[in-house]
């Protein structure tokens, strides 16, 4: 016997007993700090429904455990659940610095990741190609434009680029408000301020932030440019500084993504300034000039309560300790993975299995829900120091919410069974994959109501007329290189 529940529940005990879908409802909750935080038990009786929490949160998820069997219909087998998530870190990734989403149709996707259990929404809001959060003290940043879109359409053959100015930006009430909206579904905004590469948008607006006072536009195309901020002057940490000051006052939360991915050095390296830096710290290289940089900002953040979440390259210096948390998403070196190893904490984003940007051809559903975070030799510390995981959607080749959603849906569905619900002994998967698809089966309607379209069960796991592009480069997201002079 298997409940129309996803994430499915990590323990069930079935009676003997039905009640109808409809009479599923319970205006009381209990909160029993015995049990664990997040966790609940649901009992389904035939004289009633229960439910006791660990907390607010653990009663909101049991909620949603008895949301899903009410809307499912027909009659639901009486049980009692126990159930507390495998991690605490569960989170999806949406870049809005390629292509930005009204702020009603984001809420849609944290419906939709709330439903799921899911507890992190990580917002990525400046980039090469845009700048999506006012800065009052350096107003033109916002208000830049790329002149044209050329991101190609190897993730998305029906997406060919624009020619035309696309920009804009949120205004803080709109962030404020999705935060409170996302907190209310016990979600935690995660802001990201992608530094010190990703950023020819902010140094299209203010040429001083670059080593060589280049005047250039907001990038057009996707990859990786060689122009980033230069850390060696004292103006470029102020503006980072301040920066970061006004993502604090919208974004409460206690974590604070900087980036620190593909960031080209080639310019530090016959900068006056950054050398400068390097040689006042006793710093040996430009790698241990970015662990400087981000030692820096990790220690301004933490001043404010924040904890600082870096990509694996922001490891790469060899100099981060505890106060950084590292994300994993292409680490052939296995950075992260020592980092966790010697008793860092990092988060599970392996872009060959969580980047939902990608065709379903080359990242099929099965490969998603296969994926195991616990391994690439990760020991039983490190195994503790992995936090969870996150399925990120890069927007290049995603112009609007209904891309997005057919990206996302349902693949994010299986990390949130992978973030949520343990292995049973002996298995790979929380379940078996057939019983996963059943599942979703009868979700899939669910996500509909809320608004939220996903991929045809046709190409989930490859074909289909969409998915027609077969081959793809094996190469990483950031790695498929166009680096500017």
């Amino acid at each position: 016997m298997v409940l129309p529940i996803i994430p499915y529940p990590n323990k069930v005990k079935f009676t003997n007993d039905t009640v109808h879908a409809a009479a599923l409802k319970t205006d009381k909750v209990d909160i029993d700090t015995a049990l664990p935080r997040e966790g609940y038990r649901l009992t389904i009786a035939k004289e009633g429904v229960s439910i006791a929490a660990g907390d607010e949160a653990g009663a909101f998820y049991a909620q949603q455990s008895l949301r899903q069997l009410r809307d499912g219909g027909g009659d639901v087998p009486c049980c009692i659940i126990d159930d507390a998530p495998r991690f605490p870190f569960r989170s999806y990734m949406l870049d809005v610095a390629r292509h930005m989403f009204p702020i009603e149709d984001i809420k849609k996707h944290v419906d939709a990741i709330a439903l799921m259990k899911m507890n992190r929404f990580h917002i990525h809001l400046t980039d090469d190609q845009g700048w999506r959060v006012p800065i009052a003290k350096y107003p033109k940043v916002a208000e830049m434009k790329r002149q044209e879109t050329k991101f190609g359409s190897l993730r998305n053959p029906t997406y060919k680029g624009d020619n035309e100015p696309y920009g804009g930006y949120y205004t803080v009430e709109e962030l404020k408000d999705l935060v409170d909206y996302c907190a209310k579904r016990h979600i935690t905004v995660i802001p990201e301020f992608d530094i010190p590469g990703h950023t020819n948008c902010a140094i299209a607006a203010y040429s001083h932030l670059s080593c060589r006072n280049e005047q250039i536009q907001p990038r057009n195309r996707e990859g990786v440019s060689k122009v980033i901020l230069c850390v060696g002057k004292d103006e470029v940490m102020e503006f980072v500084y301040d920066c970061l000051e006004v993502f604090c006052d919208i974004f409460p939360g206690e974590y604070f993504h900087i980036g620190g991915d593909e960031a080209p050095k080639s310019r530090w390296k016959s900068c006056p300034h950054c050398q400068k830096r390097m040689k006042d710290n006793s710093l040996e290289n430009e790698q241990q000039l970015q662990g400087w940089f981000n030692k820096q900002v990790a220690a301004f953040l933490a001043q404010r309560g924040k904890k600082t979440i870096v990509w694996n390259e922001g490891l790469y210096s060899g100099q981060m300790g505890n106060e950084v948390i590292g994300q994993r998403w292409f680490d052939p070196g296995f950075y992260a993975i020592r980092f966790a190893n010697s008793g860092g904490k990092i988060i599970m984003s392996d872009n060959s299995s969580c980047y939902v940007d990608y065709l379903y051809s080359r990242l099929p559903l099965k490969k998603v829900y296969r994926y195991n975070p616990l391994k690439f030799g990760l020991n039983k510390r490190g195994k503790a120091g992995v936090m969870g995981l996150e399925a990120p959607l890069w927007t290049e080749y995603v112009k609007d919410i209904e891309r997005a959603s057919f990206q996302a849906f349902p693949r994010i569905c299986a990390t949130a069974e992978l973030g949520w619900t343990a292995p049973s002994l002996g298995r790979k998967t929380p379940r078996p994959y057939s019983d996963f698809v059943a599942r979703l089966r009868d979700f899939i309607p669910q996500l509909q109501a809320l608004g939220v379209n996903s991929a045809p069960e046709s190409i989930w796991n490859g074909s289909g007329r969409v998915n027609k592009l077969r081959t793809f480069p094996a190469v990483p997201r950031g790695a498929d290189f166009l680096e500017d002079n």
